[in-house]
């Protein structure tokens, strides 16, 4: 019965795409780690939680 996690799970994709979406927010060349531009890394450290998030929706959703 995941019908009531759907609101959830919905909020949490939601929050991530919004997140991704901004690009002003994280379009500087500073700070650096591990000599990337923020730019570069907020990115590859989005993409896994990106994954975890959208792989949740999916047990969620699924029949």
């Amino acid at each position: 019965m995941a019908v009531k996690f759907y609101p959830i799970v919905g909020v949490l994709a939601l929050v991530f795409v919004i997140l991704y979406s901004l690009l002003p927010l994280y379009s500087t060349t500073s700070p650096t780690f591990l000599g990337l531009p923020m730019f570069y890394w907020y990115q590859m450290i989005l993409m896994p939680i990106g994954a975890i998030v959208f792989f949740i929706v999916i047990l969620v959703i699924k029949d």
